[in-house]
């Protein structure tokens, strides 16, 4: 008798919200105003704009902050309630930042040290604006024999929980209209 089993599996929280488009117009907006008062970061973006990971301790993003946090906690408790994962503490939310990726920019492959979570919220995802890519963490012994790739077509109001030492990128631009997202790290207290 012969047998295969899936071991170590990796968990990806996700929710999408159907009345998103109510928020998306002025969240846009937001976004678009800010990057051009603020310099860019350059930490994973190439060639678009990233903000500084504390632009959500602006008073005047609280309206989009209260709409985004209820979202992050159903996640982690999805994430909590997986039958493959376990834990107890409350996550808290270390960083935030944002990222406009214009036509031929893209997220380069990375993780996020020193958190537990990590995430995203896709804000505007035109047709062709990339992909999110989750990579394997063992693909260079399993590219021949397995998937090593996981591929996601973000989804305007989705928003995805994953560990925050998961690979990633988001594949390039080929739109003529900005891809807008938020990502952010969520931290175990001390």
């Amino acid at each position: 008798m012969t047998e295969t089993h899936t071991i170590f599996p990796t968990v990806i929280a996700n929710s999408y919200d159907s009345q998103f488009n109510l928020v998306k117009d002025d969240l846009v907006a937001w976004m678009t105003n800010y990057a051009k008062t603020y310099p860019t970061n350059s930490r994973s973006n190439v060639d678009g704009y990233q903000s500084p990971d504390n632009f959500w301790e602006m008073d005047a993003f609280a309206p989009f902050l209260n709409y985004m946090s209820p979202r992050i906690l159903e996640l982690v408790e999805e994430f909590r309630n997986h039958d493959e994962t376990f834990f107890e503490f409350e996550p808290r939310l270390s960083n935030m930042w944002f990222n406009i990726n214009y036509k031929h920019c893209y997220n380069v492959s990375h993780t996020h040290p020193g958190c537990i979570f990590a995430g995203v919220f896709w804000v505007r995802c035109p047709d062709n604006s990339g992909e999110l890519v989750f990579r394997h963490p063992d693909e260079h012994n399993i590219a021949p024999i397995q998937n090593s790739n996981y591929t996601i077509k973000p989804t305007e109001g989705g928003m995805y929980l994953f560990p925050g030492s998961l690979y990633h990128y988001v594949s390039m631009n080929y739109s003529d209209e900005p891809r807008f997202s938020i990502a952010f790290n969520l931290y175990e207290p001390t």
